[in-house]
């Protein structure tokens, strides 16, 4: 491997190892799928080496490629991270190093000619376009830390035994112990690759053309519920442009996002650790933030005189600010209780922790009712409502 050290570039030219492999996967998919389930039918066994088959490559990808890898959004023992190269390979996305390097990339050029995948180039193009019809030079330079990682390094020099092995000979020797071997090949290989490579793709194309933009409404990431639960959690893309250093995708606790529950289990058995976590405060504020640039974009909108525009921006503005007032004093006094919890002095007194709780609780609900107030104003003026 040769590290580059400029900036990596992309030429129009067919790939055809990719459209050969791609090609005749799909095809042995949509083809051979029915065929076999019409004239073999399919067993218990197969159904469900495939599902395990599909969440452990859709893993192998989010929790490994993405997020351990890619934005080193925690770290992990050397099970956990042969478990997430050994499936991750299996997805056949190209090696973790390769993946995490082009990835970074998007993220520092995303929308612009040096982003590998943008959108700007048009759906197909971000979706699998990038990856049959252009070929990219890869800037090893912006991942010299994943280069430390003999494992990881193994993977990328050997990366053709591994994602053969993980994707095809692994699954047809489990298939052929229960007499189903082509089944295996079909299913728990082609079948599955296609779904698992269609889903991941989704996030480059459909998340950054459609969906909600929660915390940053110029950014082309998108919130998309339908593609998290396709990708185990990376549907809620927005969140993760803004905030690439989270662990989680999906923030709030009903959101779809099996990758962060995973890492937070395997943090409670100690094969994961110091995993970077956003406060809700800095979260709180980009959202405040993302709906107050949306405000005033509908005030451009709103007919009448001047003098009414400019006061309904004004208030928009004052309410606004006061909003983040409420917010930094709730954030001061969650901090101030904390610090209080752990030091010594809170120890000998329960009534200075009590007395500082109270304070938070009252910070938060002087917030809390200035939000509401927010969004009242928000609705009265623009006939718009913010979740």
């Amino acid at each position: 491997m040769n590290n580059m050290t400029d900036i990596p570039q992309s030429v129009r030219k067919p790939v055809w190892t990719n459209i050969t492999f791609f090609t005749v996967t799909t095809l042995v998919a949509v083809i051979g799928g029915p065929l076999y389930a019409l004239h073999v039918g399919l067993s218990p066994f197969l159904i469900g080496l495939t599902v395990f088959y599909i969440i452990a490559t859709g893993l192998g990808i989010t929790v490994g490629y993405h997020r351990l890898f890619a934005h080193r959004n925690f770290q992990a023992s050397k099970i956990v991270r042969f478990f997430v190269l050994f499936f991750g390979a299996a997805a056949f996305e190209q090696s973790a190093l390769k993946w995490a390097c082009q990835h970074r990339d998007h993220h520092k050029y995303v929308d612009t000619d040096l982003d590998p995948y943008s959108i700007k180039k048009g759906f197909w193009y971000a979706h699998i376009g990038w990856l049959i019809f252009w070929r990219h030079k890869i800037n090893f330079d912006n991942a010299k830390d994943l280069q430390q990682d003999p494992m990881l390094m193994h993977q990328h020099k050997y990366y053709l035994l591994w994602s053969v092995g993980s994707c095809f000979i692994l699954p047809m020797i489990l298939g052929a112990l229960n007499g189903e071997m082509l089944g295996a090949l079909i299913f728990a290989s082609c079948v599955r690759l296609t779904f698992v490579y269609h889903s991941t793709f989704c996030i480059n194309s459909v998340c950054h053309m459609f969906g909600k933009a929660t915390y940053d409404i110029y950014a082309s990431a998108r919130d998309h519920w339908f593609v998290a639960l396709l990708t185990f959690g990376e549907g809620y893309h927005n969140f993760h442009h803004r905030f690439p250093t989270d662990y989680r995708n999906g923030v709030r606790w009903y959101h779809w996002d099996p990758s962060k529950w995973l890492i937070a289990a395997l943090t409670k058995v100690g094969l994961v650790r110091n995993i970077n976590r956003v406060s809700k405060f800095r979260i709180l504020d980009a959202k405040l933030a993302a709906d107050f640039q949306r405000s005033l974009d509908r005030v451009k909108q709103l007919e009448g005189r001047r003098a009414q525009v400019e006061a309904v921006r004004k208030s928009l503005t004052d309410y606004y600010e006061n909003l983040k007032l409420r917010l930094a004093a709730w954030e001061n006094a969650a901090r101030e209780y904390q610090a209080l919890v752990v030091s010594e002095i809170s120890r000998k007194s329960t009534e200075l922790r009590a007395n500082a709780r109270m304070k938070m609780f009252l910070a938060r609900e002087r917030f809390e009712q200035s939000h509401q107030n927010w969004k009242a104003l928000q609705l009265q003026h623009l006939g718009i409502s913010f979740a």
